[in-house]
């Protein structure tokens, strides 16, 4: 008998036993119940001799419950971010270069950024003809009052939205993943939206909350030296206080108190400060009231929350902050991010903080920052909500950390610090995010479908398999092996790559076989007529396996290719149908090639040997 007979026999054997192998960890997963399955309880019962407890099939969305979300990236939102920065870049630029200008930052309508300058010509040629590329991002011309505006080009705008909606499906696929949701599927849609479903997930509501955290984290340097608020003293009523501090309820409409701040210089003034019992009516207050006051260019208006009384339970209100309009830093710069406990107030021990790091630029840029605004506030602002606003006392460049409000429990408190901690560690979005989109599916239909389908498959095999035996005797029991063989491969596959299988997939893996089927079939017509043509038993098969390789391998992989566009371009079920015909497309190849002639071979190795075909 051949050398290669006995390789073959042992690659089929080891393949066979790694397939069993691989399924170890599924054969536990599914003889819990299903609430059982995504605890401890599934992972203590896996015996330790076997696979990762997480290599086990996956169900997918349809069989076993979950979220369905449609999220829609405000791409408008994240275009004017991006110019903004583009302000600051060429701000810092023509300070390097020298070049007299007072102000760099973008124009009313978003997307022109304006530099005013007593020299325009110098601004508008050392910008474009920087080696930075903006050139090929805008075109410049002169205003009527000397500054000159870069408008930026169509196609640019446009990419700059693309990669928005990119940048957004890449951050929220981060947080699903250090989450640790089974198998989401996760993809662009057409107007702007992202496309999310979270087999197994039932909680909504926790999903909402931390895919659609933007989480924008700002550091912005407080105006304390500016008087302009002042003015709202005689369009406000004061805020009633005592001697603890405010008394609430404050007076609707919002009203205004003092609070003293220290100054760089080493003395202190008293700032005004606007407050309201709820941040939409302290918004409409900033929207009516203080923002006319402001020059846009120079200064916004932050939003933070204040306590009052003592002990665990602690009342809110909002009150406003004077910033200055730059953004000096943000949280792209952030490497990563932790929750810890922060007992250095006596008077709130253990409570948590967001501790986070630096990467080397954010480092750098930070040590700059806090190395020139010594003793002024720096104000954390997370969402558009200020954190914390402490005086800077000395210089930081890689670690920092977030002070949360205290006027919850400890449990809310530590809930919420992991979930700022999350989303800065799987990074912010580039713009916000609405739900356009919620469904849940219930998870009493999922059972339902796995019965029903795996039945469907059952009955399948069982038929397919019997009349290969009826029809081709005892080639047709070997086709059954194989048949066997190849459904254990392909879950094993789809188990060892943590593949999740949907009702299509199921589909999609009994079409596998019923081609793997096709391929014996036309393996043993072929022996048929090598035999009528007089060939012997041993000559018969290897013609016949010989002069059909080539229509077998054309057949799969012309309905591979087919199955790489439906994974490539199809939708989370199609492309589950797309993965498992993919896979079993491999496995048949394999089983009909390779186990059903070493087999056949093994059988007719004599010249007297006979077939049942």
């Amino acid at each position: 008998m051949e050398r290669s007979w006995y390789w073959r026999v042992a690659l089929i054997g080891a393949v066979a036993l790694l397939s069993i192998y691989q399924l170890v960890p599924s054969w536990f997963y599914f003889r819990l119940p299903p609430d059982q399955r995504a605890t401890e309880t599934y992972d203590t019962s896996v015996p330790k001799w076997a696979p990762d407890a997480k290599h086990h099939l996956n169900l997918g969305l349809d069989l076993q419950g979950g979220i369905h979300l449609a999220l829609g990236v405000d791409v408008d939102r994240a275009v004017q971010a991006k110019i903004a920065r583009r302000a600051d870049e060429i701000a810092d630029y023509l300070k390097t270069k020298s070049v007299p200008f007072s102000s760099s930052a973008p124009a009313a309508n978003g997307t022109v950024v304006e530099v005013k300058t007593d020299k325009p010509q110098d601004v508008r040629d050392a910008v474009l003809d920087s080696s930075r590329g903006y050139r090929e991002e805008m075109y410049a011309s002169n205003t009527a009052d000397g500054a000159v505006d870069f408008a930026f080009k169509d196609a640019v705008l446009t990419e700059f939205r693309k990669k928005a909606v990119e940048q957004a499906e890449k951050v929220i696929r981060n947080r699903v993943d250090k989450w640790g949701v089974t198998e989401p599927d996760i993809k662009r849609k057409a107007n702007n939206q992202i496309q999310i479903q979270l087999p197994g997930f039932k909680d909504p509501e926790k999903a909402k909350e931390l895919l659609g955290r933007t989480a924008q984290l700002e550091f912005k340097i407080a105006d304390d030296e500016n008087p302009v608020l002042d003015q709202v003293q005689s369009k406000l009523p004061q805020c009633p206080a005592t001697r603890a501090g405010l008394s609430l309820p404050l007076p609707e409409g919002g009203c205004w108190t003092a609070e003293p701040v220290e100054l760089p210089t080493g003395g202190s003034r008293v700032t005004t400060v606007v407050a309201s019992n709820t941040r939409p009516e302290l918004e409409k207050v900033i929207e009516q009231k203080l923002n006319p006051l402001l020059d846009p260019q120079k200064n916004v208006i932050g939003i933070g929350e204040g306590q009052l009384g003592q002990g665990p339970v602690k009342s809110t209100y909002y009150k406003t902050y004077l910033l200055r309009a730059k953004t000096e830093l943000t949280g792209d710069y952030i490497a990563d991010a932790s929750v810890q406990v922060d007992n250095s107030d006596s008077l709130q021990r253990n409570r948590p903080v967001v501790a986070f790091k630096m990467s080397p630029d954010g480092a750098r840029l930070m040590d700059k920052l806090t190395s020139e605004n010594m003793r002024r506030r720096m104000a954390t602002v997370l969402d558009d909500k200020v954190e914390t606003a402490p005086y800077i006392q000395g210089r930081i460049s890689s670690n920092g950390q977030i002070t949360l409000g205290s006027g919850r429990n400890q449990a809310d408190q530590f809930e919420e610090a992991n979930q700022i901690a999350l989303v800065l560690k799987a990074g912010a979005l580039p713009a916000p995010v609405t739900i356009s989109e919620e469904r849940q599916v219930g998870a009493t239909l999922g059972p339902e479908l796995v019965r029903k389908g795996t039945t469907a498959a059952l009955i399948g095999l069982a038929l397919v398999l019997l009349f290969m035996v009826v029809y081709y005797r005892a080639s047709g029991f070997i086709a059954d092996i194989a048949l066997v063989l190849n459904g254990l491969l392909v879950l094993a596959i789809m188990s060892m790559i943590g593949s999740t299988l949907t009702l299509p997939g199921i589909a999609g893996f009994v079409l596998t076989l019923g081609m793997a089927v096709d391929a014996n079939v036309l393996i043993n017509e072929r022996i048929r007529e090598e035999l009528r043509g007089g060939r012997t038993v041993k000559q018969a098969v290897q013609q016949g396996y010989d002069k059909v390789f080539w229509t077998i391998v054309d057949s799969h992989v012309t309905t591979l290719v087919a199955a790489v566009v439906l994974m490539e371009y199809g939708s989370g079920p199609v492309r589950g149908f797309a993965v498992t015909l993919i896979i079993g497309l491999v496995a048949s190849m394999f089983t009909s090639i390779v186990v059903t002639r070493a087999m056949m071979e093994y059988f007719t190795r004599h010249d007297t040997a006979r077939l049942s075909v």
